[in-house]
């Protein structure tokens, strides 16, 4: 029951943050800044972002601790231990993302806009842009972590269950 239980947590939130990262990158922000003003998109980008992150942290922390149980059970499974660490990686740089380069991002962001037609816009939306393209960066390390994670979900089921 506890194993049933806990694979199925840990699934739900492997599928649940996997399909809001690629729900935000691939339709939500790219209609967004494609339908509205430039301005006016990053800002609405910016109320969406800790809702985007929280999912993250939840999703992230719920497939930390359901994916624990695993290695509880068998402390010398790689596919548990690969798993787990996969998870973990996605975390940390979720959290490195939401509560460390975003905070930046948009202080650059204001930074560069009040700055603007002065000496100094071009450094600062030089250093706005790379923040942001840094932000996109780590976006697309998370989605990469997850759909390794799912092909490793996917390897491990197989293996365990199939043989």
């Amino acid at each position: 029951m506890a194993e049933t239980l806990t694979s199925s947590i840990f699934l739900m939130a492997m599928g649940v943050w996997l399909g809001g990262v690629v729900f935000f990158s691939f339709f939500t922000a790219p209609v967004i800044f494609e339908r509205l003003p430039r301005n006016t998109a990053a800002d609405l980008i910016s109320v969406i972002f800790p809702r985007y992150y929280n999912l993250g942290y939840s999703c992230g922390g719920a497939m930390l601790v359901a994916g624990s149980y695993p290695i509880y059970l068998d402390s010398t499974s790689i596919n548990a231990w690969s798993s787990w660490s996969f998870a973990l990686i996605a975390f940390m740089v979720s959290v490195y993302a939401g509560q460390v380069v975003m905070p930046r991002v948009r202080r650059l962001r204001l930074t560069a806009a009040s700055s603007a037609g002065s000496p100094e816009h071009s450094k600062n939306r030089d250093a706005y842009e790379g923040a942001h393209q840094w932000s996109i960066t780590l976006n697309s390390l998370v989605l990469l972590l997850l759909i390794a994670q799912t092909l490793l979900y996917g390897y491990r089921v197989k293996s365990e269950f199939l043989g």
